[in-house]
């Protein structure tokens, strides 16, 4: 992760279980979380918890309500992302392959 976000936030589980909240509009229960994030539930559950009221529980689970940090997050994500792929791209050129953009997929920006 870019900066080391587990150490910013705390630990692994609960940079992961922004980063799934943050890459969702849709609200998430605990046990879909902790699915994505390969967590325990009840660990889940429990850093959700503590993470109100940058994070609410509304009636169909739970939803990252800091526009600030869900921002800060997607350009994390974005940025790993447009790291792989250019590794990928490199890779696939090394080996005599066409890199994905010629495929048609676009860059993430």
């Amino acid at each position: 992760m870019g900066m080391d976000l587990e150490r910013l936030v705390g630990g692994r589980v609960r940079a992961q279980t922004l980063r799934v909240l943050a890459a969702t509009t849709q609200p998430m229960t605990a046990y879909r979380v902790s699915k994505a994030v390969e967590a325990q539930p009840i660990q889940v559950l429990t850093i959700l918890k503590s993470l109100v009221p940058i994070v609410e529980r509304v009636p169909e689970g739970w939803v990252l309500r800091d526009d600030h940090l869900r921002g800060f997050l997607l350009d994390e994500i974005r940025g790993e992302d447009r790291d792989r792929r250019e590794e990928k791209d490199e890779l696939l050129a090394r080996i005599g392959l066409r890199p994905s953009l010629e495929h048609g997929r676009g860059r993430v920006r």
